[in-house]
């Protein structure tokens, strides 16, 4: 914001010079009018244009490195003591600014609603399509809009001169208030800037150019007229006439420049050659104080490895990059750094404030390579080699790089972010708390590395596996890392095992590898020695299962994902060379249950075979028995002889006859009710014990059929009242609902109290009253 402030007002500075030496003494006011509205939107738009250059440039195959975003590291952030300043300057100044606002917007709307009520309480005369409006009030003639304020008294005694009517009537029909109006908001915005003052002087000074013009076109004697003007501007009616506010006065000062100006006349060729100066100063301000961006688009070309012919047509994806360049030991933003590739092609330069933005099309195929030099006078160029997954479509990423200074202390680094979704300047300013934080996590680690050359070191209760430049946040100090691909180690014995100066390389593994994390002591490119060791895992699992007759292949879920991940990354020239791809037969022609079936399956039938042994009642639940049912039919032959037998259910007791109840007792036969509903779980099974297919048990149970219970005794109405308040039934007295304790409190003082209880959706409801209860 302070640079486009400071590119604004360079910009209005320099108008306005261009504008007081040759133009505002000249005699073609209508010109001037334009210039000043137009220098002032100009001066505001042009710092914020950026002039973009696309350039098209052959992409470069090199050699790349598989780039490891490394976790944020739990750390205690190293706080500095500092001493603050006791004013909290950026709130004081945006305080002021504020205040600035709200005083200059209140003079604003002050002297419009000002304007208004004059136009409200006094008399209007249409004429036109111009309001003359009569005021008592002793005041110069103004104008605002198409409003015409005069005083009543010299208008209707005809004492106002008709060249002050003419006057003000250019005001009104040029619509010079409109002006007015843009650069008193403005002003209220910007009123912090002198220039906008200098503008409005201006601006006004030249309204009355171009009504005094008006005027002396129509006729109207010079030389009377001045004197008409000098009368509006004696001592006596400066110091009686009040303010007009943002209006067009006739008394408007400057009267010397305005006298002038009448007898200046500007010839046709010195309007033209100052009306065409005017464009090369502004194409001059365009090229000085806008701002300008090199983006670099990756052409088709030749590259140096082989495509087979018969691959798809390749898609072209569009890479979005952005991100800030900043000095490794201040984290402060580096200006006009050069960002390249291989062949010294500039792609872009940062800003003032260290942003870059890139854009290129990748035209290759498969996985996502490209190279970036950062460069700027001063500090160690940084070399970055990017190589990324096979993405598709558009990708937007972020970048921080951080140069180190030439002999300077802290060395360079990167930082990729994937989680950016806007790439303007604030979103990618955001993530510069995660470099502070890590800057103060390196400090950390660089105090552990002293004195030793560990490549395990611990920070707290953390581990983490670092090189001479890098480093990442290891899981556990259980973890298993490989060495060169021959040797895995826990990382608790590494240390003694190999120097961390003698690391040339590491990386995370993918979750389907025996180790979580490899390094290389040797030469060579990381991804090249990555994917050596993908492809020699795909080929030890390809061999093992095509050694397998297809009929009696069956691949374990986790091998067959490492062997279609690692298949699906490889070049058509890898699959070639590779072991053919182990094929299974389709799912349909597979018999068996999956392994999470299994343990579901021997859980519940155990647990059912459990209670049946133990004998007694016991609750069946429908529902696992159609689970058991479902996966038992999936079983093959071999996974039944190791599952759990099928439990033996017994047939479910045939369900028991309900008690006569004596016709006396209205309440028997809502407990006869109540015991129906409630009766043995097995009443609704409906099971066919013949129908459940599974593996014959040889133990025989006898099973004998209940006799019909005794009808329970019935609870009284007391005890069923509790009973049903804890199930959180609804109670009615007579009508009324009441709570479940004035219920109680009532059956306990009144025991000849008659009760009916009902479900209603889903709810019991307990109605209680003393009037006789009919069951219908």
């Amino acid at each position: 914001m302070e640079i486009y402030l400071l590119k604004s007002t360079a910009c209005m500075g320099i108008f306005l010079v261009f504008y007081k030496l040759l133009l505002e003494r000249e005699s073609m006011h209508h010109f001037k009018r334009f210039f000043l509205l137009t220098a002032l939107i100009i001066s505001l738009i042009i710092p914020q244009i950026v002039f973009t250059e696309y350039i098209e440039a052959e992409p470069t195959p090199a050699v790349t490195q598989v780039l490891t975003i490394n976790e944020q590291p739990e750390i205690t952030p190293i706080v500095h003591e500092m001493e603050e300043s006791p004013m909290n300057w950026t709130l004081i100044l945006y305080t002021l600014y504020g205040l600035g606002i709200a005083i200059f917007g209140f003079r604003f709307l002050y002297n419009i609603a000002k304007l208004w009520i004059r136009v409200r309480r006094n008399t209007q005369i249409k004429f036109n399509s111009l309001v003359k409006v009569l005021l008592k009030e002793e005041l110069p003639p103004h104008t605002f809009l198409r409003y015409i304020f005069l005083n009543k008294q010299k208008f209707e005694s005809k004492s106002i001169p008709a060249a002050v009517l003419l006057h003000e009537e250019t005001h009104a029909k040029e619509w010079h208030s409109l002006d007015v109006l843009f650069i008193e908001l403005l002003q209220v915005l910007f009123w912090f800037n002198p220039l906008i003052y200098v503008f409005k002087r201006s601006i006004k000074l030249n309204h009355e150019f171009l009504a005094d013009s008006a005027v002396i076109k129509g006729q109207e004697n010079q030389l009377q007229y001045q004197n008409t003007l000098l009368s509006y501007l004696s001592n006596d009616n400066f110091h009686t006439h009040q303010s007009v506010g943002i209006a067009n006065a006739i008394n408007y000062s400057s009267i010397k420049k305005r006298f002038i100006i009448m007898k200046k006349q500007t010839s046709k060729r010195g309007i033209l050659i100052r009306s065409v100066l005017v464009f090369p100063l502004m194409v001059l301000l365009l090229v000085s104080f806008s701002s300008r961006s090199t983006e670099y688009i990756n052409g088709s070309s030749t590259t140096n490895f082989s495509i087979d012919k018969t691959e798809k047509k390749i898609q072209k994806r569009t890479v979005k990059l952005a991100g800030l360049v900043i000095d490794s030991e201040t984290l402060e933003p580096i200006i006009n750094a050069e960002i390249k590739n291989y062949n010294g092609t500039v792609f872009t330069t940062t800003d003032n404030k260290g942003y870059y933005s890139l854009e290129f099309v990748n035209a290759q195929q498969g996985e996502i390579d490209f190279n970036l030099i950062v460069k700027k006078e001063g500090y160690k160029p940084l070399v970055q080699k990017e190589h990324w997954g096979n993405l598709s479509g558009e990708i937007k990423t972020s970048m921080y790089f951080g140069l180190q200074k030439n002999n300077g202390p802290t060395p360079e680094f990167s930082k990729l972010f994937t989680k950016n979704i806007n790439l303007d300047y604030a979103s990618i300013a955001q993530n510069i708390s995660v470099i502070e934080n890590e800057k103060f996590f390196t400090s950390k680690l660089e105090d552990v590395k002293k004195g030793n050359t560990n490549c395990i070191v611990e920070i707290n209760k953390t581990f983490y596996l670092v090189s001479a430049t890098s480093w990442i946040k290891l899981n556990s100090f259980n973890d298993v890392i490989a060495i060169n691909d021959e040797t895995n180690l826990p990382a608790s014995k590494l240390n003694t095992y190999i120097n961390r100066n003698n690391i040339k390389a590491m990386s995370p593994l993918e979750s389907y590898d025996t180790a979580q994390y490899a390094i290389y002591t040797i030469s060579g490119d990381i991804n090249t020695n990555l994917d050596k060791r993908a492809f020699g895992l795909y080929n030890r699992l390809a061999k093992k299962y095509n050694a397998i007759p297809i009929a009696k292949r069956t691949i374990p879920l986790n091998d067959l994902k490492v062997l279609e991940s690692i298949y699906r990354n490889m070049s058509d020239a890898e699959k070639k060379l590779a072991d053919p791809f182990p094929e299974c037969l389709p799912k349909q022609n597979q018999d068996g249950a999956s392994k999470e079936q299994l343990v579901y399956y021997n859980e519940l039938a155990k647990k059912y075979n459990s209670m049946i042994a133990d004998g007694g009642n016991i609750r069946i639940l429908k529902s696992d028995i159609d689970q058991l049912k479902h996966i038992y039919r999936l079983m093959s032959k071999e996974q039944k002889e190791h599952a759990e037998p099928f439990p033996d259910f017994p047939e479910p007791p045939p369900a028991p006859k309900a008690p006569k109840a004596p016709n006396s007792s209205d309440y028997a036969d809502n407990q006869i009710k109540e015991i129906i509903e409630n009766q043995d779980p097995y009443d609704h099974l409906n099971l066919d014990i013949n129908g459940i297919k599974g593996t014959s048990s040889k133990t025989t149970m006898e099973l004998t059929s209940p006799t019909a219970p005794t009808p329970p005794t019935p609870p009284s109405p007391l005890d069923y009242a509790i009973d049903m308040a804890k199930k959180g039934a609804i109670f009615y007295f007579e009508g009324e609902k009441i709570t479940s304790d004035k219920a109680i409190a009532l059956l306990k003082k009144n025991k000849e109290l008659n009760m009916e209880s009902r479900k209603k959706l889903g709810k019991t409801e307990v109605r209680i009253t003393t009037a006789p209860v009919t069951i219908r």
